[in-house]
């Protein structure tokens, strides 16, 4: 359909201010790519008389121009984003439009006169949170197939045009807790497929005539707090595959209709807490493929309803998770031949996985995190590839060339521990797993035993272990080398443990929402630092304490471990200090702290500081003294005079509290907690009337 730029088709890199001067008549298609921000005038597409298809969806739109409605052969707009306010009526003269996109847009309001795009099919609103109804002549879209309103959070009303929508097959309005009522008329909706109405105060109304959308397949409820009960009407639903009720916290009853859907496959009902005993037809959902009762069982339900479930024979997806009622699972589930994906996080009280559950050879995935009470883990059979997740353990048999790390190839899950990594017996090991492709991932821990040997030096390994940009938090554990590959440090939030070699940290990001570096005795922090960090934890690497800011360089060029340029500074809220044996005076990090709020020292020995520290002190109010052998509170806690909250704990040579306490005028609240003498001294009639404030 797009064959060369001359005859068919434009692709633009752009990126503030569009060229003007295409003179290529014939262009049927253009699509913007890379452009941060996109000013579209008049004269842009003067010249693109013939331009069928228009994708600004890698482009952040300023302003759609009135010359938008001169496009007259127009099917297909991509508009994503548009800072803009509103859109030109002149959009609505685009009668040959199909499809339009303008999700995510600070839209206030439609064009009045939207229903004289008779021809469209698609409709993409999704996210435009400021539009708070509809035009009157919405209803006028009468060929419209696609309607997607989720997370309209404002709209408040769409019934006076809903029921002419006749030939709707797909309409999604999730996330619009405005709309408090639909109208009946909503039932002749007849060729509605899809209907989501998750987190939407409209849902329990629309049950009543809700059986009325017989060639409804895929009905989404989650989140609908409102809803008690399931009317046997449902039951007429009788082409749905797909029933999301996850989180209908008060629905009580689905049994009346259950028996009669029998296509049914996807079911999820995690999180209803309060549903009654499933039904005894769950085995004639002979359809299910995926089945979500988390946190939903009963007391005394656990050996029927799993023989029930045993039945289910094209199941491929299980989620038994956070069920503290099931003790075992029953033989009987090595006959789900097809499962695929079991989840028992958090069944805190089994104890026995049948043990041919391990000759399962569709069995990819199984979750046992939290599962303490699990006397042996399923082991794989050596014709079986299943892994147990989130903790993935790397073995490698005698003789054999690789590890079974390739396991991890076909998996795709939000949290990844992976251990025991010197087992790896190539760094192709590592690549094939196509961690980078994982995007569901957001926590992600790697480890190595320490002092183990290797097989693959661990940079090496390291550097084929790149994550993808869904993560959130990354923990490293036992790394052996010296440097660190730079796509760690460019993380949101990293932990850094039992680094014995490790050097230096390179590659920096400029924020963090986390930065922990615990036993890292040879870390020094180089003069790259971050200029923000959330929360920052340091234990047992007295070098990142020292080394913090040193060799920055003067306006001169010249080296300098002067404390005084602010150009040094990192903002952190939180600092968290532990088993340091350096005195606090020599910790150059907190020369180089601004607006630092919580401050949390541990089993530290010596916390004297010197007058050029204690300004970058003063912002604290809350601070925390934990298990330091010192005799009496530091001098420079009676200078935090913005100070909220004093916790000291486990400081059993502490005997008082300085004169100065009743200085701390703002001080709200103080903790004692393991400091007998202390709690003596604060007894006493004369001392409570120092901490009266």
């Amino acid at each position: 359909m797009m064959a060369t730029l001359r005859e068919t088709a434009a692709t633009m890199h752009c990126s503030m201010i569009v060229a003007r001067h295409w003179r290529h008549w014939r262009i049927r298609a253009i699509r913007f790519m890379g452009s941060d921000e996109i000013r579209l005038d008049d004269a842009t597409f003067s010249s693109a008389k013939s331009l069928r298809v228009l994708d600004l969806s890698e482009c952040s739109i300023h302003k759609l121009t009135k010359s938008i409605g001169g496009f007259k052969q127009l099917r297909y707009l991509n508009a994503p984003r548009v800072i803009h306010e509103f859109i030109p009526d002149s959009i609505t003269r685009l009668s040959k439009l199909r499809y339009l996109s303008l999700r995510e847009s600070s839209l206030s309001a439609l064009p009045a006169s939207i229903g004289e795009m008779e021809g469209l099919m698609y409709l993409d609103l999704s996210l435009c949170r400021r539009i708070k109804e509809l035009p009157e002549s919405f209803g006028k879209l009468k060929k419209l197939v696609h309607l997607d309103l989720s997370k309209c959070s404002a709209l408040e009303n769409i019934s006076k045009f809903m029921w002419s929508l006749m030939d709707l097959q797909y309409l999604d309005l999730s996330g619009c807790r405005r709309i408090k009522e639909l109208p009946e008329s909503f039932g002749k909706l007849k060729k509605l497929v899809h209907l989501d109405l998750s987190n939407c105060s409209a849902s329990e109304n629309i049950l009543k005539f809700m059986w009325r959308l017989t060639d409804l397949q895929y009905l989404g409820l989650s989140g609908c707090e409102g809803i008690k009960e399931l009317p046997e009407s449902f039951g007429r639903l009788k082409k749905l595959v797909h029933l999301d009720l996850s989180n209908c916290s008060a629905l009580e009853n689905i049994s009346k209709f259950m028996w009669s859907v029998t296509d049914l496959q996807y079911l999820n009902l995690s999180g209803c807490y309060r549903i009654g005993w499933l039904p005894e037809s769950l085995d004639g959902f002979t359809s299910l493929k995926y089945l979500n009762l988390h946190g939903c069982l009963r007391y005394g339900e656990n050996d029927s309803l799993m023989d029930r479930i045993s039945a289910l024979s094209n199941l491929e997806h299980l989620d038994l998770s956070w069920n503290d009622y099931i003790i075992s699972l029953p033989e009987s589930f090595c006959n789900l031949r097809k499962l695929h994906t079991l989840d028992l996080s958090y069944c805190k009280y089994i104890k026995k996985i049948p043990e041919n559950m391990g000759r399962n050879d569709s069995l990819k995935t199984l979750y046992l995190k939290g599962c303490h009470r699990l006397r042996e883990e399923p082991v794989p059979h050596p014709s079986t590839s299943f892994v147990s997740l989130p903790r993935f353990q790397v073995r490698v048999g005698d003789g054999e060339s690789s590890s079974n790390l390739v396991c991890l190839k076909d998996t795709n899950p939000q949290r990844l521990e992976i251990v025991w990594l010197e087992n790896v017996k190539s760094a192709e090991e590592a690549q094939s797993i196509k961690l980078m492709e994982k995007n569901k991932l957001q926590a992600l821990e790697l480890s190595w035993t320490v002092g183990a040997e290797r097989f693959v030096d661990d940079k090496v390994l390291l550097e084929k272990l790149v994550p993808p940009k869904s993560l959130h938090g990354l923990a490293i554990m036992g790394y052996n080398g010296v440097s660190l590959p730079t796509w760690v440090g460019q993380q949101n939030s990293v932990t850094l443990t039992s680094m014995e070699h490790l050097q230096e940290l390179s590659g920096m990001s400029t924020a963090y929402s986390e930065l922990s570096i615990n036993y890292c005795p040879k870390l020094r922090m180089r003069p790259l630092l971050p200029r923000a960090v959330r929360s920052l934890r340091i234990r047992r690497s007295d070098n990142v304490l020292s080394s913090w800011g040193e060799c920055t360089m003067s306006s001169t060029g010249a080296s300098s471990s002067s404390s005084s340029s602010s150009s040094g500074l990192t903002t952190a809220v939180g600092l968290m200090v532990g088993y340091s044996e350096l005195p606090m005076q020599q910790w150059r990090l907190l020369r180089h702290l601004s607006g630092l709020d919580y401050l949390n020292i541990e089993s530290c020995s010596d916390l004297t500081v010197s007058p050029d520290i204690i300004p970058h002190l003063s912002s604290v109010t809350h601070l925390k003294i934990r298990t330091c052998n010192i005799s009496s509170l530091p001098h420079w806690v009676m200078d935090l005079t913005g100070l909220q909250k004093l916790e000291i704990e486990g400081c059993r040579g502490i005997r008082s509290l300085p004169e100065g306490i009743q200085k701390l005028t703002k001080l709200q609240r103080l903790e004692i907690d393991g400091c007998p003498d202390l709690n003596k001294w604060c007894e006493s009639e004369e001392n409570k009337m120092k901490l009266a404030h």
